[in-house]
Parts: structure tokens; sequence; C-alpha cells
């Protein structure tokens, strides 16, 4: 089992997203992004390398996987120390290429 580290940076996007989703469409939605979120960093505990393919303009030394429709972990894996550092969350409908250098 891998232990998940997440950035602050990644942190405070998706703090951003569930504030955005409470004002935007209610309580449900942003618990429901959380319970997204909580099940993809358990999903990334048990099995980091089934991140997904590439997604335009992030470096090969990542992964990606989405956990909430347009939302991205971009990760990398460690294994020797069996960690896996989320490092950003994207918005795929967003210019992500200049935060992902």
């Amino acid at each position: 089992m891998y232990r998940v580290d997440i950035s602050p940076d990644a942190k405070f996007v998706l703090n951003t997203y569930v504030d955005l989703c409470l004002e935007d469409n209610g309580e449900d939605c942003a618990m429901r992004l959380l319970d997204s979120y909580e099940e993809g960093i358990e999903y990334l505990e048990k099995t980091p390398e089934a991140g997904c393919g590439r997604l335009q303009y992030i470096p090969s030394k990542y992964r990606v996987r989405r956990f909430w429709p347009h939302l991205w972990f971009v990760y990398q894996i460690i294994h020797m120390e069996q960690v896996v550092k989320i490092e950003y969350i994207i918005d795929d409908r967003q210019n992500y290429g200049s935060f992902v250098r």
C-alpha cells in the first residue's frame, strides 16, 4: 500500500473547487466532490500505476488520473518510498500548461 501526499497547491485547488460547488450547486455537490476525491486517494493508495494515459502539456515524469468531471490528479510515484505525490490538481477546461512545468 502506498502513502499519498498532496501538495499545498493541489489542496488549494481542491478547496477552491469545493467552495465553487457549494456556492453554485449546494452542499450535496460539494460533498460528492469530496467523496470522489477520497475515493481517488484510496485508489492511488492501492494501484498508483493505474493512472491513465496522457494529457496534453503534462511532462512525462507525471501520471494523471481523473477523479471528478474535468478535474485530474497530476502525480509522481516514488516506488522506493512507496509514496504517491500529488503535485497538482488541474481542470482540463483551463489553460493548465503554464502551471505544470
